[in-house]
């Protein structure tokens, strides 16, 4: 009788605490307000009215189906890697090609159905060339942050199958109790737990389907829709310094490279491009091309001291374009590299909390074995799946945060 009693009172303390505990959400919001968060990122698949449509904000139409019990009835999921997949959203990168086709097209022109000189096509050529490499750097980044993405629901998915088990020993216990003529003071309460954990395995579920369907635009339907990936929920630290990633970025970023290798091309002949490409980079109108207007401003009128002011000056306002660029990437490194470390860090708290709970649920075993903890337990291990929460947030954080960096420093994702 002292026994029951004592289990009564565990019972009704396990039972206000699922109360609570439940209300975490586990995983289903972070996925929701971290892989959506990229508003600035590109689609590789642009519409024509819109050419910079965010990759993130494709919309779906797949209609809900809740994911099988049986392993057996689902079919074999793709395994590939964050590197593959990266890949694949690199060569079928949508805006890249069409850029490339564009180029192709001006070269192939000729000089009857084109006024563009040979200089203007070379210097538009290679800023076209820069662009889309540009471009598919990031749709390889895109389609890496939703592969992680998904490997972070299917995590978080395990662990909510792992509590609707804890859910389901406790409501066989209280079944027990309930035979045994024992009251309890509110015998629906696990069922509304699970009620309300089967709406958090939906949204889950939910996000998966739209992760998938937002990589399919990337690297097709027959690659993404089955892709479950298989990815370490460990994560290795970087002990490298911020200043070797800048420094890095500063050989590697292409758009750098560009600027500096065509800061060659400025001359007396090339003048006149280069205003139309600045007017283009600084977003101010171009004047209209007049073939007569340059060779009579530059020869006719201008002293060879103008003109050689003219290229000066020009030179400068692309080195200070790369100055500005240079710092703007270093910021970019600077934060990606911030947000890793921070991640990294906090992924390793996470790892020691679940420790602590561990060691808690042991030490209740063993007093198990001289007096009746069950209830207890039962509190410990839910507490140990909910710690596991913050674990795949900051897994993900970590792997968001590198491909951001990657990206940052420019050399091959």
């Amino acid at each position: 009788m002292v026994w029951s009693q004592t289990w009564i009172k565990n019972n009704l303390r396990f039972c206000e605490v699922l109360r609570v505990a439940l209300a975490f959400g586990l995983f289903v919001s972070f996925v929701d307000s971290h892989i959506g968060f990229s508003q600035s990122t590109q689609q590789s698949h642009p519409s024509p009215s819109k050419p910079t449509q965010n990759v993130f904000l494709v919309s779906t139409s797949v209609p809900y189906r809740f994911p099988p019990k049986s392993s057996e009835s689902q079919p074999n999921p793709s395994t590939l890697s964050a590197a593959q997949i990266g890949q694949l959203a690199s060569e079928r990168s949508g805006a890249a090609k069409s850029l490339s086709s564009d180029s192709r097209s001006r070269s192939l022109q000729s000089q009857s159905l084109c006024n563009d000189s040979d200089s203007e096509k070379e210097i538009v050529g290679t800023f076209q060339a820069a662009v889309a490499y540009r471009l598919r750097q990031t749709a390889s980044a895109n389609a890496m942050k939703l592969h992680y993405g998904i490997a972070a629901c299917l995590t978080a998915e395990r662990t909510l199958n792992e509590t609707a088990t804890l859910l389901d020993e406790q409501d066989k216990a209280q079944s027990l109790l309930v035979e045994k003529g024992i009251p309890i003071p509110d015998p629906h309460l696990v069922g509304r737990l699970k009620i309300s954990l089967e709406d958090k395995r939906l949204e889950n579920y939910s996000k998966m389907a739209i992760l998938r369907s937002q990589l399919s635009a990337l690297i097709g339907t027959e690659n993404a829709c089955g892709h479950a990936p298989l990815e370490n929920q460990e994560i290795i630290p970087s002990d490298r310094d911020v200043c070797e990633h800048i420094t890095q970025a500063t050989a590697c970023r292409c758009d750098l490279r560009t600027m500096n290798r065509l800061r060659g091309t400025i001359n007396a002949d090339t003048l006149a491009v280069w205003d139309r490409m600045g007017a283009k980079l600084s977003g101010v109108p171009s004047l209209a091309k007049s073939k007569a207007f340059w060779p009579r401003m530059l020869f006719g009128r201008s002293t060879r001291e103008e003109i050689e002011c003219a290229v000066i000056a020009r030179r400068n306002w692309i080195d200070e374009l790369v100055a500005e660029q240079t710092r703007q990437i270093a910021l970019e490194v600077d934060v990606a590299f911030e947000k890793k470390k921070t991640a990294a860090l906090r992924w390793v708290k996470a790892n020691e909390q679940i420790d602590n709970w561990e060691n808690r649920i042991k030490q209740l075993e063993m007093l198990g074995e001289v007096q009746g903890n069950i209830a207890s337990q039962f509190e410990a291990n839910l507490n140990r799946r909910q710690a596991e929460g913050p674990r795949i947030e900051r897994w993900l954080e970590w792997h968001l945060a590198n491909i951001d960096l990657m990206l940052a420093v420019g050399c091959d994702l």
